[in-house]
């Protein structure tokens, strides 16, 4: 009778040791930075000083490797921005710069593991949902 008690203790722990496992490895995954899983994120063309730039800037970036007008790196920039909208010439505030990520606009690849179509224009302040990443900084891309 002890070893079933012992045996069934030791499945209890177990199972127990594993969900606490899982749910670790899906915060890790997708739902850190305090977002919910669900939560759709905005875009925002963005110049190295985090300033929104008109989204030409960004298409011009996606055909010249990341690269546009004036030899100037230019991003998208996806996350949580607090409810803020923002317009050409504003700076985004650094509390959502560093919770962003930071989207190469040439990178098909990241493009897609962000949840943006992988070429074309997108248009800042739009919103997103989806992709690997969509909690925190995975699928970045930069320079």
């Amino acid at each position: 009778m002890s070893t079933t008690r012992s045996n069934r203790a030791k499945a209890a722990i177990t199972t127990v040791s594993l969900t606490g496992a899982a749910m670790g490895f899906l915060t890790a995954c997708g739902g850190g930075g305090g977002e919910d899983e669900n939560e759709a994120r905005e875009v925002y063309c963005v110049d190295e000083q985090d300033n929104v730039v008109d989204e030409e800037q960004c298409e011009e970036a996606e055909r010249n490797g990341g690269i546009g007008v004036g030899g100037l790196p230019f991003f998208f920039l996806l996350g949580s921005f607090g409810g803020n909208r923002y317009s050409v010439g504003q700076r985004i505030p650094q509390q959502y710069t560093t919770a962003g990520t930071r989207v190469n606009p040439s990178d098909t690849a990241a493009r897609s593991r962000s949840g943006l179509p992988s070429s074309g224009k997108v248009t800042s302040g739009s919103r997103i949902s989806g992709g690997i990443g969509s909690g925190g900084a995975g699928g970045s891309s930069g320079s």
